[in-house]
């Protein structure tokens, strides 16, 4: 796979500016509530911009979830895994460019970048579901039902990164 250019680091390496940006990607993409976004950035999660922050083709993050978000995704998908292990939930990624294999790229340099990760990923969203587990991501448990609408969501963890 060729190299992919993009900015990656914590949230307080980037300006308040860069933040917002990301911040009204996800947003109207759907990918999260105001609130929660406010409360998620605060714990300095993971972000990665392609190809750069002034010019934004996509999005990804590494989030810190809420200890109650990732409490109920791990039961309600009845996995039968030490949820304390994963620190990182991957996730957050956007494309606004109609480049084909972007979502892809993003996804294994998130993957990559830190161990011990989770996902969730739409039962319906095929494509997510097969690129996930290229990138050694290894479902578990069962689809469960979302608190977020109408659709199913597979839960998967990655116990192998090599940490950057």
């Amino acid at each position: 796979m060729e190299e992919l250019e993009y900015q990656i680091g914590n949230a307080k390496e980037f300006s308040n500016k860069e933040i917002a940006a990301f911040k009204k990607i996800v947003l109207e993409a759907g990918e999260v509530s105001s609130a929660t976004f406010d409360g998620l950035i605060s714990k300095n999660p993971v972000l990665l911009f392609y190809p750069e922050t002034e010019n934004i083709e996509a999005v990804g993050a590494l989030k810190i979830p809420n200890d109650s978000y990732k409490k109920r995704v791990f039961e309600k998908s009845e996995a039968d895994v030490n949820r304390a292990k994963y620190e990182y939930e991957l996730g957050w990624i956007v494309c606004l460019s109609e480049e084909k294999g972007i979502g892809q790229k993003i996804t294994e340099a998130l993957a990559i970048y830190k161990p011990n990760q989770y996902a969730t990923v739409r039962k319906e969203n095929v494509k997510m579901n097969h690129i996930i587990q290229k990138f050694g991501f290894k479902q578990v448990g069962k689809s469960y039902n979302s608190n977020r609408g109408d659709y199913e969501n597979n839960l998967y963890v990655k116990d192998d990164a090599n940490e950057k």
